[in-house]
């Protein structure tokens, strides 16, 4: 005899698809933003090292995106898009598709601050999502990232997103930084 498939029995199947759905949800939006997050911080770094260059050339640094353009590796324009360049001290816009840009969806405003002697500054990217909403901001001479929000989401994505992304930057924390590195195993010994 054939068993029917009850109206109870569908029931408790489309309650189990919306638990599953439901706990699934909030790593399917950390995993998109953090890819989003994850491709503005390299847009970052390569600005960055755009910005050093340039400094290596002029003796001084920029906030004209003009001036910076040969600066942008062919392999950094390929991470996203960035809009056509603007006039120095404006910010200019990075999608992570050309229709993206187009409709100035998706993506981040990107900006230069560059100190009054032109010899360090900071490169921001600010998201302004319908969900998060934050700030990326590296700095040069010497690289120092830091992700900064006010929303609750966007909190909680900045603390998940520098944890992520520490190990990948290979830098110095601030206090190793600043304390002398132990002698070797070998001369303590000797001392």
């Amino acid at each position: 005899m054939k068993k029917k498939f009850s109206g109870r029995r569908m029931l408790w199947l489309l309650g189990g698809a919306v638990v599953l759905a439901v706990l699934a949800a909030p790593h399917y939006i950390w995993t998109v933003e953090r890819a989003k997050a994850g491709a503005a911080e390299a847009a970052l770094v390569n600005v960055v090292i755009a910005e050093n260059l340039y400094f290596l050339n002029h003796k001084t640094y920029t906030d004209d995106w003009q001036r910076l353009e040969p600066y942008i590796s062919e392999i950094a324009k390929e991470q996203g898009v960035f809009a056509p360049a603007p006039e120095p001290g404006e910010e200019r816009f990075f999608a992570f598709a050309e229709p993206d840009l187009q409709d100035g969806g998706e993506g981040f405003s990107f900006g230069i601050e560059v100190a009054e002697d032109a010899t360090a500054g900071k490169i921001y990217a600010v998201r302004a999502g319908k969900f998060f909403s934050y700030t990326l901001s590296d700095s040069f001479p010497s690289p120092q990232f830091a992700c900064e929000a006010d929303s609750l989401a966007g909190r909680w994505l900045c603390d998940k997103f520098t944890a992520y992304i520490e190990p990948f930057l290979m830098r110095k924390k601030a206090d190793a930084a600043s304390a002398p590195d132990p002698a070797p195993s070998g001369e303590a010994e000797n001392q």
